[in-house]
């Protein structure tokens, strides 16, 4: 009895010790554990801080050689710039690199791996001479874009203000269809082949780092964590697109109604498409300045607010200003001294200096350094051109604080639609009264009901009139990218989906040997396109969300939330937290919403719509039209 007593009690001891070094041990264990997750954290955020500084020097570089270069097109420019990407390159692959291998370290925070995610992406191809020839393929294709001129009359024209000026103001087709050809003539024809060769290397360079393809790398970088976004911007499209035929039908009826009587001897299409080159845009995607023809209520007299600005004094500089205070009345920045000394706001005047004047904002990375590149005119597109592109400087400066790897938008529509939202306020009545652009006429309740119908269609012709365009130049480049439209079907898959999402055909026959999207920059400078479609809806998502801020009552479209210090508030919040959440947390902090929403824009322009339909009467579409395509 005492032996099993003793063996009891040396059970018991066994089992304690046991126990207390099995308690030791694990207490070890986590110390060792969390020793090495503070080394990991350590080194990680040591290599963070290190590459980020290191891609800040790299941006500022970029973009000292790209303002250079845009605002100067010489060989010598192109050069460098060239030398810079090269450069750049050999760092990122080493960065892209090192940062694959340290996500796969274990117990990484959020941020950490979000940065590491941001850092080990990649689309260049490791070969040199292939990374060399898709450098020199991007500049050529830049260079022949920005260099397009058109003879017409004995004159030469560059695209702006030239070629722009009289698609906006000529009413004769034959005019329109001969500026509309030597545009083409003069740069896409002169891509095809270099495209091909381009659309190969930089598939090369997807293919290498995991992708499907170049489409999809794009997709996953603008969007993360978005593999839904092929089917989430289709479902958007099929939302508005009623919207859009409605508008469609109004204004083919006007068109031709007006042609018959103006131009007798010009063949309008009979099967419900309208010709491209009718829409006041050379690239049929803004249909705002054929506002004359198709206004709803032409017997309430409309401003000329192009005149108004004229007769107001503006220009080019003070239209900067105006756009400045309006976001410094919301509680947003001035811009910096660099801004005014250095930004190229109209087109230079040496005859031997070509610029490329599409309109752009540029980040130097470096905290005091930011510009606006433009070739202005004063007129009211350009006037809201500016706050679009001053809404970018605004970004750039609230984010500046950020890593650099944060230094950009939620996503790229984020980004785009910044300005726009302001330019919604901007564009409103009550807005254009405030800046003496517009008097304040004692009108009756009917006439007034006329005029905000005549005003929203306006804005419809410029935001609902885009969005097709918006859709179809990235999913034509997604289509190119995975194969599916071959080189020897990428004009006619172009003007397919040119007539199936827009209602468009071309003023003449078109063949494969032209190459009609190369005519439109985005294509050339090989920037995505998705993001302004994305934009023009979260424009309308954030005016809302701002114009509650402001305490707004009645019409949405009637809203301005200017010296708003409450709107502004919101707005700014958001803009600070650039590239760091997930567009869909940034969203939700700005709106509440999680996803994009087309409620909002119906809302805004919902009076057109019935006003619209009553006028159709169910006559809409385009079903039987056919491209105009030159058969061999």
């Amino acid at each position: 009895m005492k032996a099993l007593w003793r063996l009891s009690v040396l059970c018991v001891l066994c089992t304690c010790v046991i126990a207390r070094h099995r308690h030791d041990s694990q207490q070890r264990l986590r110390q060792v554990l969390q020793q090495r997750r503070q080394r990991i954290d350590t080194e990680v955020s040591e290599w963070l801080t290190t590459k980020n500084e290191e891609l800040r020097r790299w941006l500022e570089k970029i973009s000292f050689a790209s303002w250079n270069y845009e605002t100067d097109l010489s060989e010598e420019n192109a050069e460098k710039l060239n030398k810079v990407n090269i450069d750049f390159s050999q760092w990122k692959s080493t960065c892209v690199r090192e940062a694959s291998e340290k996500l796969k370290f274990p117990g990484l925070s959020e941020d950490a791996r979000h940065q590491l995610r941001i850092l080990s992406y990649d689309i260049d191809p490791s070969n040199p001479e292939q990374l060399r020839k898709v450098n020199d393929i991007q500049t050529k294709l830049e260079q022949i874009y920005g260099r397009g001129t058109v003879e017409y009359n004995g004159t030469t024209l560059q695209l702006e203000p030239g070629i722009t000026n009289l698609f906006e103001s000529s009413r004769d087709p034959k005019v329109l269809s001969e500026l509309w050809v030597k545009w083409r003539d003069a740069t896409g024809k002169k891509m095809a082949n270099l495209y091909t060769e381009f659309v190969e290397l930089q598939n090369t360079g997807a293919l290498e780092h995991g992708f499907e393809d170049l489409g999809d790398a794009w997709r996953q970088r603008e969007f993360f964590d978005t593999p839904e976004l092929v089917q989430i911007v289709e479902d958007l499209w099929q939302e508005l697109r009623p919207m859009y035929v409605q508008l469609h039908s109004y204004v083919r009826r006007k068109l031709e109604t007006y042609y018959a009587k103006n131009h007798p001897d010009f063949d309008f299409p009979k099967d419900g498409s309208i010709p491209a080159h009718l829409l006041g845009n050379m690239w049929a995607q803004e249909w705002n300045n054929i506002f004359d023809i198709v206004q709803p209520y032409p017997e309430v007299k409309e401003p000329d607010m192009n005149r108004a600005l004229k007769e107001k004094g503006y220009n080019v500089g003070n239209m900067f200003r105006r756009a400045e205070e309006f976001y410094t009345s919301l509680g947003l920045y001035k811009m910096v001294p660099d801004f005014w000394r250095h930004s190229m706001l109209v087109r230079p005047t040496e005859k031997d200096r070509e610029v490329q004047c599409h309109a752009s904002a540029f980040d130097f990375y470096n905290n005091d350094t930011f510009r606006i590149k433009m070739c202005t005119e004063v007129n009211m597109n350009y006037f809201q051109t500016i706050h679009h592109e001053m809404g970018h400087i605004e970004y750039f400066m609230a984010y500046r604080h950020r890593p650099t790897v944060y230094r950009e938008g939620a996503n790229g529509g984020f980004h785009e639609a910044i300005g726009d939202t302001i330019a919604l306020s901007v564009r409103s009545r009550k807005h254009l009264q405030t800046l003496g652009l517009l008097e304040d006429a004692n009108v009756s309740d009917e006439e007034k009901k006329k005029s905000d119908i005549n005003y929203l269609m306006n804005q419809a012709l410029l935001k609902l009139a885009f969005l097709p365009f918006g859709y179809l130049v990235d999913k034509w480049r997604w289509r190119v990218f995975s194969g599916e439209i071959t080189p020897d079907k990428y004009n006619e898959e172009w003007w397919k989906m040119r007539l199936e999402y827009q209602g468009v055909t071309s003023p003449v026959p078109r063949t494969n040997a032209d190459f009609d999207p190369g005519a439109k920059f985005h294509v050339a400078a090989n920037s995505q396109y998705i993001i302004y479609f994305a934009s023009f809806l979260l424009q309308f998502q954030f005016y809302e969300s701002m114009c509650q801020a402001s305490g707004h009552t009645g019409p949405l479209y009637t809203c301005d939330f200017y010296r708003s210090k409450e709107a502004g508030e919101k707005l700014l919040n958001m803009l600070k937290l650039g590239g760091s959440k997930h567009w869909k947390e940034a969203l939700k902090q700005m709106t509440g919403d999680t996803y994009i929403r087309t409620e909002p824009f119906k809302k805004y322009f919902q009076p057109l719509i019935d006003f619209l339909m009553n006028e159709n009467k169910g006559d809409v579409g385009w079903a039987k039209a056919g491209i105009n395509w030159e058969r061999a």
